[in-house]
């Protein structure tokens, strides 16, 4: 579900995003990352900016506040050079998988779904119109609709045993 995987190339990054990849930030960010920026960030990793609540920006701040999860927002930054790495193994994938994608994000464009859908050979991809990085959050009936479906394939069509 809007995964890095290829090198990433955002079209917008959210400011605390952008924050985390400051390595002389890092034990600043660690120690204090105000609401507002919490705030901004999820509106923009939204595609529906409207649908982020007070009540959804004091959980991801309270997420933010829990032992260890800023440090790691840095380090996963620090990894990003991996990606490119291992973005040539995507291709040897040999599993049922399937892909989701908010037609909106920005963070990782959706052009990144259509390339796994390339890569990854008889995978299936579901694309949310309107919805952003978090699909799952912006409409997680769409999403689990989804899921269950490719979890639950409809058997094909039996046809009518005809009669000689």
């Amino acid at each position: 579900m809007d995964h890095a995987g290829y090198t990433l190339q955002p079209q917008s990054m959210p400011i605390g995003f952008r924050l985390a990849q400051i390595s002389w930030l890092a034990p600043i960010t660690q120690k204090i990352l105000r609401q507002s920026v919490i705030a901004a960030s999820v509106r923009n990793v939204y595609g529906q900016p409207e649908k982020v609540s007070p009540a959804l920006v004091d959980r991801y701040y309270e997420l933010t506040l829990r032992e260890g999860n800023r440090a790691s927002l840095t380090q996963r930054f620090q990894y990003r050079s991996s990606d490119a790495a291992l973005a040539g193994q995507i291709s040897q994938l040999r599993l049922p998988t399937l892909i989701l994608w908010g037609s909106q994000d920005r963070l990782i464009p959706p052009e990144h779904g259509q390339r796994f859908h390339q890569d990854v050979a008889g995978s299936q991809i579901q694309v949310f119109e309107g919805l952003g990085h978090v699909p799952h959050e912006e409409d997680p009936e769409a999403t689990v609709q989804a899921v269950v479906s490719f979890l639950n394939p409809s058997p094909p069509a039996r046809t009518p045993a005809s009669s000689d």
